[in-house]
């Protein structure tokens, strides 16, 4: 029952719907998963993805930023 109520009060702080939270964790989880693919090849083909980390990392920050944003507006 604690995991139910932890979840809700994260839903809950994060001003999301489940579906909402669902998008956005999934939707990171696909481009971790997507620029951790591009950092293998660039592991073993320096030329190719240079800039893959750099690029995820900035892209996640923006949008977390953006979330903190949101959720200072609507309180």
């Amino acid at each position: 029952m604690k995991l139910i109520h932890h979840g809700r009060q994260h839903l809950k702080d994060n001003n999301m719907t489940y579906a909402q939270h669902w998008k956005f964790a999934v939707g990171h989880g696909l481009l971790c998963l997507e620029a951790g693919l591009f950092l293998i090849v660039h592991g073993f083909f320096p030329c190719f993805f240079q800039r893959a980390g750099s690029v995820l990392v900035r892209i996640l920050n923006k949008s977390f930023d953006q979330h903190k944003k949101d959720i200072k507006k609507c309180k």
